[in-house]
């Protein structure tokens, strides 16, 4: 199973959409360069489509992902009387496709400010079974009606809050994530909620009961660091949130930050940034306040 991994922000834009109906020996058009991904869900009948010389056969219920500015045409027509969705969404942002999940860095810079809003990777199925086909079916209905005439008082917001909710249901499927990918979440997640605390590989290991050898392999596989790695970031990045957002004193903020000694913790700071926390806050907020240079 292949995987197209989208990097979020900024979010994909959705176009335009449909339900086609076919009658047996119908060719599905010839398309070439277009800018824009397409999701097609067969509802009934099957499709037979190339992309790039690479052959599928898109059984009932079943969805297939065609990439932007990839030639795609038909090998052969329809067996038997077919429905299928279409679906046409944009993305300026970076994105792949390959046989695992790949963790992308959006192409937005986020301000210091704003370390809250960290960037996401949209995970979808090349091409797969709907393991909840008719509440898929119901989102997509609920979407092309948003955008008919008789919905025109619809904002622009409303038809794509529809399609990210589209989104969602089909990432959150469980079929577009594997094992060691879903543990590389929990790692992260467990790693962000208690960066606070003192934790080591054994806190990890002990916490997953899995190696720590393991956990760094997932972790390297997916966000390209260690564990560790990933939490010094993470912490320093909470630092700077409070170092602009507060007046707290350095040592209160290494502590909240899960380092025990202000001067560790200014030394770790200088080190990735190129500045001590004090001069740092001096320099955003112009004040004197701290401890530590």
């Amino acid at each position: 199973m292949e995987i197209v991994s989208i990097a979020v922000p900024p979010f994909p834009i959705f176009i335009e959409g449909n339900l086609t109906k076919y009658e047996k020996s119908t060719w599905h058009p010839n398309r070439n360069d277009l800018e824009y991904f397409d999701i097609i869900f067969v509802k009934e009948g099957q499709l037979f489509l190339v992309e790039e010389g690479r052959e599928f056969t898109i059984n009932k219920h079943e969805m297939l992902i065609l990439q932007p500015l990839k030639h795609h045409y038909p090998f052969k027509p329809t067996a038997e009387y077919t429905e299928f969705y279409w679906l046409h969404f944009y993305t300026s942002s970076y994105y792949t496709e390959g046989k695992e999940p790949t963790k992308l860095t959006s192409s937005i810079p986020i301000p210091s400010l704003h370390y809250h809003n960290h960037s996401y990777t949209i995970h979808l199925q090349k091409k797969g079974p709907l393991v909840d086909y008719e509440e898929i079916y119901q989102k997509i209905d609920q979407l092309l009606l948003a955008t008919t005439n008789e919905n025109k008082d619809l904002s622009f917001w409303d038809i794509q809050l529809s399609f990210f909710s589209l989104i969602n249901l089909l990432e959150s499927q469980g079929i577009a994530k594997d094992t060691s990918y879903m543990m590389a979440e929990k790692v992260v997640q467990f790693l962000r909620e208690n960066y606070h605390l003192p934790i080591t590989n054994d806190t990890l290991t002990k916490h997953f009961n899995i190696h720590e050898n393991t956990i760094s392999k997932y972790m390297k596989k997916f966000y390209k660091v260690t564990a560790l790695e990933y939490l010094n970031s993470y912490r320093l990045e909470q630092a700077r949130i409070l170092l602009l957002k507060t007046d707290n004193p350095i040592q209160t903020i290494a502590e909240k930050c899960g380092y025990t000694y202000g001067q560790y913790f200014s030394n770790v700071f200088k080190k990735n940034y190129g500045i001590s926390p004090l001069n740092y806050r001096k320099k955003h907020l112009g004040t004197t306040e701290g401890r530590f240079l």
